[in-house]
């Protein structure tokens, strides 16, 4: 069940101030219903700070894609220990993996003031059998959860230097296609202990890893604020495809 501190409110065109506008399901969505439709069925609803979207067993109808802010997908284990499984920034789709199941298997949290647009899962399954792009982009959204997990899977073997330098990689790469520039500062919205968690790794061990690439010039970090200083070391030390355009290393 939905929080109820959450604020919950229609918007009529929840596009409009969205940074992927016309980029997400959402907005695919938006368009096969039309303008009318969406105003009867599309909503957004701000979270704040340690706020859930979700908890793990809420039965699921509705899928949510992130307008803004972050959130974080985590469960407990048996001990009570949180475990991260994914992070979630703005364009990305929450609830798919949690459909057939009929209930969400881990529990979605706010990790700043976060923006959501909900799509009812009745609209959304109508729209899947009625309007190819929508199908299209529900597979790309899946196509690329079940790539994420795969990945996410791979960091087991991977050693601590190798995992966090692939984190700050993948998350260079995913402002660079939000915003469309070769940007090389960001923020992180989670924190050390959280990245840790999702890694697999303890909290001085990254914050160890991230000393390191300070020292040896990959990056500079002013609490939260991470700069890539030389981007062709990150992805050689994240040991990733040769494909990667990386930005001329800062003087």
């Amino acid at each position: 069940m939905l929080n109820q501190n959450v604020s919950n409110t229609v918007a009529a065109l929840p596009c409009t101030s969205c940074l992927r506008h016309s980029a997400c399901l959402g907005a695919c969505v938006q368009d096969a219903v039309g303008a009318e439709g969406e105003n009867a069925c599309i909503t957004t609803m701000t979270l704040q700070r340690g706020q859930p979207l979700f908890r793990a067993g809420d039965a699921v109808d509705a899928v949510y894609i992130v307008q803004s802010g972050a959130l974080k997908s985590r469960r407990h284990s048996y001990n009570g220990e949180e475990e991260i499984v994914a992070f979630r920034l703005p364009g990305d789709s929450v609830g798919l993996d949690a459909i057939g199941n009929r209930e969400h298997g881990t529990e979605a949290v706010a990790l700043c003031s976060t923006r959501v647009c909900q799509v009812p899962l009745t609209t959304l399954r109508r729209e899947v059998h009625a309007s190819p792009a929508v199908a299209s982009h529900l597979l790309d959204d899946l196509g690329r959860e079940i790539g994420q997990l795969q990945e996410h899977l791979r960091d087991e073997r991977r050693t601590a230097q190798v995992r966090i330098a692939a984190f700050l990689l993948a998350q260079l790469q995913r402002r660079r296609r939000l915003f469309g520039a070769q940007i090389d500062r960001f923020t992180l919205p989670m924190t050390r202990i959280d990245v840790g968690r999702f890694l697999g790794l303890a909290t001085e061990t990254v914050s160890r890893m991230f000393t390191r690439l300070q020292t040896d010039g990959v990056i500079a970090c002013e609490g939260n604020s991470v700069q890539v200083l030389d981007s062709t070391m990150l992805a050689r030390l994240a040991d990733v495809a040769e494909s990667f355009q990386p930005l001329a290393r800062v003087a």
